[in-house]
């Protein structure tokens, strides 16, 4: 499992490094060459996704839930009331299919055309993760 964590933060270091030495300008943070390099999917990119495509990304963000919930059963030390403890949570209340996922997602965008600057994930939290969870993050009451 140590493995796996020094793999994961190469891949973070190794993004963070190629989005510095791609024209980063000297005012530039890091938060904003990674926005440029890698910007988070709004709606209007996922409306114009195949099916294939939201299946794979919400497939990838549940590799990343999985191996922090691995890594936070193995190392009891990281555990943290996070994003993705609340992503365990609201799945054990109310557990769904990745197509249920996309299916959810997809109805939010048909249903709100006006709100494609929203970013997919929080999409996900405001109709399937926070409906299903007791307190927020950091055990903070949920607005």
């Amino acid at each position: 499992m140590r493995r796996l964590s020094q793999v994961l933060l190469f891949f973070v270091v190794i993004g963070v490094v190629a989005c510095m030495s791609n024209g980063a300008s000297a005012g530039e943070t890091i938060a904003e060459a990674v926005e440029r390099e890698m910007p988070v999917l709004k709606g209007d990119q996922w409306v114009a996704m195949d099916e294939n495509s939201k299946v794979a990304f919400v497939w990838g963000a549940g590799h990343v839930v999985t191996i922090e919930e691995v890594i936070m059963e193995r190392y009891p030390d990281q555990k943290r009331d996070t994003f993705v403890t609340k992503i365990v949570e609201a799945a054990s209340n109310s557990p769904m299919t990745m197509s249920q996922v996309v299916a959810m997602v997809d109805k939010f965008y048909q249903d709100n055309p006006d709100k494609t600057d929203t970013p997919v994930m929080a999409v996900i939290w405001d109709t399937m993760i926070k409906p299903n969870i007791k307190t927020g993050i950091g055990g903070k009451p949920l607005n």
